[in-house]
């Protein structure tokens, strides 16, 4: 009952926000953040409890940028490659470093509230803002190349390739940019469900095709330079009599996997899918999911509502292992780093499973903020993002045995 209660309080306190600006632009289509879990009283987050460490994993520099996301849960993360890293804050700051060393390539101020990125280009470093802007930096500057207008706040990171950035914005559209001006290519939108859930699945390019995720469980293929549709499925249907239980968004980004396309939906579990037209292979519907999943040639992993995360088979969907020990500690989506994977949690630590079993076989706590999006893989290294702006970039030595 008191999770109802509180659920109903939002939602009525969303109803008279509509109006507040792009800053909101989310509680137009009646976007939430759905309190997971069932029952009377809410089960309290898994204490953690000692490991015997297989690897040893060593913060190997850290850095601040601005106030992170100030706690609105924006789509703000770090990207970069062996060269550089790159994070951003949602009051403007913006910084890039060198990978191995943490020297500063540049900091700069651009005076806006960012909300999602940053996204590599070529050349180019891309944001997107609350205010629904795109803008595009010089990765070796930060010097501002363009600023574009878009039609609502951009609701996760831009992606890059062959020369085009393409957008997902809050409403359900996605635009297509030049990336050398800003200069818009073509649009591509879907309606959106009255009550849905916060945020937008980041877009996909896979070689000449956009892949993107709907808030009404469909996603679709769309030809990179001129958005024409490949194939549009509706990859889970929704079902239940209110509007809460029909919610089925595909927000999370796709994990690709020769000539397959791995995603989660809302209630729709865990999908595999042809690359090729969209059609279903599997779906795996016990797995109830709003992260992105990550693929192997052998292994999907995927986290939970729950924070307990999964190994499934990649040719059926079946489970392999469940590990329980990160059980409602808010894990972010699985990264998967050499033989392990990674997942950060709401207490700032970033946590080691072994790809076979799900054991831990490693742990450290960059800060004590909550990590909300997962980690990156920078070369042979692991960079961090936390809510609180800090910025760590990780690395693993295995132990030897005696």
């Amino acid at each position: 009952m008191r999770t109802l209660l509180i659920l109903c309080a939002t939602l009525f306190f969303l109803s008279g926000c509509q109006s507040m600006g792009a800053a909101f632009s989310n509680t137009v289509s009646g976007a939430i953040d759905l309190v997971t879990g069932g029952g009377s009283e809410l089960e309290p987050p898994r204490e953690l409890v000692s490991i015997e460490p297989e690897i040893e994993v060593s913060v190997l520099w850290d850095e601040d940028i601005g106030s992170g996301d100030e706690g609105y849960q924006f789509a703000l993360t770090v990207a970069g490659d062996s060269e550089a890293v790159f994070a951003a804050s949602h009051d403007g700051q913006v910084g890039g470093w060198q990978t191995q060393s943490g020297d500063e390539i540049f900091e700069v101020d651009l005076e806006l509230p960012l909300s999602a990125g940053p996204g590599l280009g070529l050349e180019s470093l891309l944001l997107g803002t609350s205010e629904a802007q795109v803008v595009a930096l010089d990765k070796a500057t930060g010097e501002t190349l363009w600023q574009a207008n878009v039609s609502s706040e951009v609701a996760a990171p831009p992606v890059a390739g062959d020369g085009v950035v393409v957008v997902h914005t809050g409403d359900g559209a996605v635009f297509a940019l030049a990336e050398d001006s800003g200069t818009p290519l073509w649009s591509y939108g879907q309606p959106v469900s009255r009550l849905s859930l916060r945020g937008a699945a980041a877009p996909k390019i896979v070689e000449d095709m956009v892949l993107v995720g709907f808030a009404k469980g469909r996603m679709a293929a769309l030809r990179l330079h001129d958005g024409k549709v490949i194939w549009e499925r509706q990859m889970t249907i929704p079902t239940g009599v209110t509007e809460l239980e029909r919610i089925v968004d595909a927000d999370s980004e796709p994990a690709i996997q020769e000539g397959m396309l791995y995603i989660t939906t809302y209630r729709g579990g865990v999908i595999a899918a042809s690359l090729l037209d969209g059609e279903v292979i599997w779906q795996n519907e016990k797995v109830i999911s709003q992260s992105s999943p990550a693929v192997t040639w052998k292994y999907v992993f995927v986290t939970d509502i729950e924070g307990d995360v999964w190994g499934l088979d990649e040719t059926s969907g079946r489970a392999y292992w469940k590990q329980t020990a990160l059980h409602r500690r808010q894990v972010t989506a699985p990264v998967v780093f050499g033989d392990y994977i990674a997942v950060g949690d709401y207490k700032g630590y970033i946590h080691f499973l072994a790809q076979e079993d799900g054991r831990q076989v490693g742990r450290i706590r960059v800060c004590r903020s909550p990590i909300e999006m997962p980690p990156e893989v920078v070369g042979s290294l692991l960079a961090v993002y936390a809510s609180d702006g800090t910025v760590a970039v990780l690395k693993i030595e295995a132990i030897e045995s005696e």
